[in-house]
């Protein structure tokens, strides 16, 4: 049997759908403000040597040393919830740390993770840094082949916003990658809840 749609009486508006929520996949690759795209890039420079020191603690038997340092990194820059109250049984600053190849398993990853977070943070920050001082490092030469020129201020335009939008998406980029770290982070301090 075919369903008939009902039209609305006439004189008389259709009946509001309930508001819909859009869903924005890529939310979770760009940052919601400047200040989190400062965190995250923070982050993107320290995993690193945050990998690389946790390393060296845990397997010298300090492993709540080092699971303490990985999680103030991890609420500092990553998300202020890890290994808080927001799930029962969660690590706290002077609670319980996980066990030892737990926190080794978290340090190889942000030391494997480091490696790519850091060159894409290093490129990105000092490639839009010199696109913005064109002038300093290239004014003196033949710019007028470059992009935008013959004059310098074309020149100029053309690189600082050519290295913005580098940086966006190199940003977007790092966003990613960090966004990877707060779940592996959020694993890691997270205590099994008792049954």
């Amino acid at each position: 049997m075919a369903s008939t749609a009902v039209s609305p009486a006439p004189g008389t508006r259709p009946a509001a759908s309930p508001p819909t929520r859009r869903r924005r996949p890529l939310r979770r690759f760009a940052p919601a403000s400047v200040s989190e795209a400062a965190r995250r890039s923070a982050y993107a420079f320290l995993a690193l040597p945050l990998g690389l020191i946790g390393i060296v603690l845990t397997l010298g038997g300090s492993s709540s040393r080092a699971a303490r340092l990985q999680l103030a990194a991890a609420r500092r820059f990553l998300d202020p919830h890890t290994g808080g109250g927001r799930h029962r049984g969660a690590v706290t600053d002077r609670g319980a740390a996980p066990g030892a190849v737990r926190v080794l398993r978290h340090a190889v990853l942000d030391t494997a993770l480091g490696v790519p977070m850091l060159i894409l943070a290093a490129y990105a920050y000092g490639n839009t840094i010199r696109n913005l001082t064109y002038p300093i490092w290239y004014g003196d030469t033949d710019y007028h082949d470059a992009w935008g020129g013959p004059s310098l201020a074309g020149v100029w335009a053309v690189h600082a916003i050519g290295g913005l939008a580098f940086l966006a998406v190199c940003l977007c980029l790092i966003q990613g990658l960090t966004t990877l770290r707060a779940a592996g982070a959020r694993r890691t301090f997270r205590t099994e809840s008792p049954a």
